[in-house]
C-alpha cells in the first residue's frame, strides 16, 4: 500500500531517474562540504538542514546525485522531483521517503505496517498528518530499540521547486524545519532547489535560520575549468565512437574555448551540446558542432538563459515540418494528461503509431529520451532537464510555433480525446482499442485517460467536432471503468462549463430532483431509495442518453469532502454497496 502511494521513479538510483552525477574532478568543493556535513564533520556548524540553492542549469541535481552516491550507509532516503517527467506530486513525497526507510530498518517497518493496516486512509491525509503519524510517533516509540532508525541519517530532496504547488513546497519546508527545531526526528535534511521567492521566505524564518545551513551554486564563470574538463571528456568519447585517427585535430582548442564561453557557467548547456554533437542523423559530429558554435554567445547579466534558449531553438528548428504538429501535440498531452503515464496509452489516445512516435521525437535526442519497458517497447518519455520544458511552455522564449500551450494544439487535443473516449467506450476487438500490435492499450485504459483529460480544466467551450464525439460516448461503459474513482466538485464543474447549454441534454444534464426522486424515476427499487434518505442532498447529473446513460452522483459522507461517483444503470445494487 505504501509503495502504491509512492513515486519510485523519484529515487536517485531508480532506472528512470538515474541522473548523472558530477563529472570527476568538478564541483569538488561543494561535494566535499555536503558529504562532510552528512558524515558528521560538523566543525562550527550545528545545522541539521542544508539548502543548496542555485538557478536552472548550474548542476544542482548532479551535485545531489553525487552526494547521494557518496553518503554510503549514512543515506536514508532520496526524492528527486521532476516537473516535466511527472514526479512532482506532493502527496507521494512522504510515502516515498517512508517506504525507503522501511526497507532499511526492520523495527520501523513493523511499526509502519501496523499503522497503515489499522488506518489505510493515513496515506490520503495531509503532509502534516502523515509526518506526525508515520515519522514522529513511530520514531519516538523506537528510541533505543535495536533495529530502529539510526541518528543523523541523511535524506536528500532534489528539485523542491518542481514540486506541484508553491503552498506544498512551503509546507514541506515548514514541517521539516519545525520537526528539526523540536528535535522530533533524528534526520539530516539536504534540499537542492532554485531560489524561488517563497522557498527563500520559508528558509528565512527565525526558526528555520537557527537550524539551516545555506550554500549557493551560482551561475559563474568560475565553473569554466570544470566545464572545460567535461567537454574534453565528452569529445574524447565522441572521437572513440567514430574511431577518429589521432592525427585529426578535432575539435580544436578554439572550438572548446568557444563552447566554454557559450555555456556561460551552465552545465546543462554543456551536457546538452555534447549529446547533440554525439547524436544520430545524416550530419556528422563535425557539422553538428559547427551548428552549435554558429550560435555564438551573448552575455546578459539579468538573463543567464539567453544562450541556452538559442541552443534549444536550434534543436526545435530541426524538427521536420511534417512531424512538428505531432511533436507539439505529444509534448502538450504529456503535460496536460500525465507525464508519468505509459506511452502506449498516450499514443493510443492520440492515434499515434509506433513509427509516428519515433518520428515525433527523433530530433529531440539531446533534450529527452524514450525509456523502454521490459519488453523493449516504449514506456515513458523522459526529459533530461526541466529547463527545456520551461522553454517549451514560455511563448516569449520558444516563439508561438514551438510553444506547447497554444489554442490550436488544445483544440486538437480536445477532439482526439473526445474521439478516443467515444471509440473506446463503444469498442470491441477483445477489449483492445484496435487490432494493431502497438499501441496495445485496452479500451478501459484509453477510456479513463481520455475522460481524465477533461478533468484538467480549461477556459471556453469545446468545439463542435469534440461535442459530436462526446454526444456519442457510451457513458455507461465509462462509468463501469471509472466506478471507483471519485471526482471533486470542481472537476465536474470544469467539465460542465466546457459544454454549451444546447449540447448539455446530450452529454451532461443537471438534475434538479432529489436523489430518491432520481432513483424512482430511473426505475430503482423502493428499498434502495430508503437507503439514501440519510444522506444530505447533493448534485446529480445524467450523462448521455438512452442506453448510453450513466448517473454522476455527489456522495456526501460525514468527515469527508463531497465527491462525485459514476453510478451505472444496469448495476443497480451498486448503490447499496456504496451506501453501506
Amino acid at each position: 500500500m505504501l509503495l502504491k502511494a509512492s513515486t519510485p521513479q523519484a529515487l536517485h538510483d531508480s532506472s528512470e531517474c538515474n541522473k548523472p552525477g558530477c563529472f570527476e574532478g568538478t564541483r569538488e568543493e561543494h561535494i566535499r562540504s555536503i558529504t562532510g556535513w552528512g558524515r558528521g564533520d560538523w566543525k562550527a556548524r550545528q545545522a541539521r538542514i542544508l539548502w543548496l540553492e542555485g538557478p536552472a542549469g548550474v548542476g544542482k541535481s548532479a551535485v545531489a546525485q553525487t552526494c547521494a552516491q557518496d553518503m554510503g550507509s549514512r543515506l536514508g532516503a532520496t526524492f528527486f522531483f521532476s516537473r516535466p517527467n511527472g514526479w512532482n506530486k506532493p502527496a507521494t513525497f512522504l510515502p516515498t521517503i517512508i517506504y525507503q526507510l522501511t526497507t532499511k530498518y526492520p523495527a520501523y517497518r513493523d511499526c509502519i505496517d501496523a499503522i497503515v493496516l489499522r488506518d489505510p486512509l493515513i496515506l490520503e491525509k495531509s503532509i502534516q498528518v502523515q509526518f506526525h503519524k508515520l515519522l514522529v510517533q513511530p520514531l519516538r516509540q523506537l528510541e533505543g530499540v535495536e533495529g530502529g532508525v539510526g541518528e543523523n541519517i541523511v535524506i536528500i530532496i532534489d528539485g523542491l521547486d518542481e514540486c506541484d504547488g508553491k503552498d506544498a513546497q512551503s509546507t514541506i519546508i515548514k514541517v521539516i524545519t519545525s520537526s528539526v527545531h523540536q528535535q522530533s526526528t533524528p534526520f539530516l535534511w539536504a534540499f537542492f532547489s532554485r531560489p524561488e521567492s517563497h522557498i527563500k521566505s520559508a528558509f528565512s524564518t527565525e526558526q528555520a535560520a537557527e537550524v539551516c545551513w545555506l550554500l549557493t551554486l551560482p551561475v559563474s564563470r568560475d565553473a569554466d575549468r570544470d566545464i572545460e574538463a567535461y567537454l574534453r571528456d565528452g569529445f574524447g568519447t565522441i572521437r572513440a565512437k567514430y574511431d577518429l585517427p589521432a592525427a585529426f585535430p578535432w575539435p580544436s582548442e578554439e572550438d572548446i574555448h568557444q563552447l566554454v564561453k557559450q555555456s556561460a557557467g551552465l552545465f546543462i548547456y554543456t551536457a546538452s551540446a555534447i549529446r547533440y554533437v554525439a547524436g544520430p542523423g545524416p550530419a556528422g559530429p563535425e557539422e553538428r558542432l559547427r551548428s552549435v558554435l554558429s550560435l555564438g554567445t551573448t552575455e546578459i547579466r539579468d538573463n543567464p538563459l539567453v544562450n541556452l534558449d538559442r541552443f534549444y531553438m536550434l534543436i526545435v528548428r530541426q524538427i521536420p515540418e511534417e512531424t512538428l504538429p505531432d511533436t507539439i501535440l505529444l509534448l502538450s498531452a504529456l503535460q496536460i494528461i500525465s507525464r508519468s503515464l505509459d506511452l502506449r496509452i498516450i499514443c493510443a489516445t492520440l492515434k499515434l503509431s509506433l513509427t509516428a512516435l519515433y518520428a515525433a521525437v527523433n530530433s529531440l535526442y539531446s533534450v529527452l529520451k524514450i525509456e523502454n519497458g521490459g519488453d523493449g517497447m516504449p514506456k515513458h518519455l523522459l526529459f533530461y532537464h526541466t529547463s527545456f520544458w520551461d522553454f517549451l511552455i514560455d511563448e516569449a522564449r520558444s516563439a508561438q510555433k514551438f510553444c506547447v500551450y497554444r489554442d490550436d494544439v488544445r483544440d486538437r487535443l480536445d477532439r482526439l480525446c473526445a474521439e478516443a473516449l467515444c471509440r473506446a467506450s463503444n469498442g470491441t476487438n477483445g477489449g483492445k482499442l484496435n487490432a494493431l500490435s502497438w499501441p496495445d492499450a485496452r479500451n478501459s485504459e484509453v477510456c479513463c485517460t481520455a475522460f481524465d483529460y477533461y478533468t484538467t480544466g480549461r477556459d471556453g467551450y469545446l468545439q463542435t467536432e469534440s461535442l459530436q464525439h462526446l454526444s456519442r460516448v457510451n457513458w455507461n461503459t465509462v462509468g463501469q471503468y471509472h466506478s471507483n474513482a471519485g471526482f471533486t466538485v470542481e472537476i465536474v464543474e470544469w467539465f460542465v462549463r466546457m459544454i454549451p447549454e444546447d449540447w448539455r441534454p446530450q452529454i451532461i444534464c443537471s438534475s434538479k430532483s432529489s436523489f430518491p426522486s432520481i432513483l424512482r424515476k430511473e426505475g430503482f427499487r423502493k428499498t434502495l431509495t430508503l437507503l439514501v434518505r440519510g444522506l444530505k442532498g447533493g448534485r446529480y447529473y445524467v450523462m448521455g442518453t438512452g442506453s448510453n446513460r450513466a448517473l454522476l452522483a455527489e456522495i456526501r459522507q460525514r468527515g469527508f469532502t463531497p465527491l462525485f461517483y459514476f453510478r451505472t444503470y444496469p448495476d443497480r445494487l451498486e448503490f447499496k454497496r456504496i451506501i453501506e
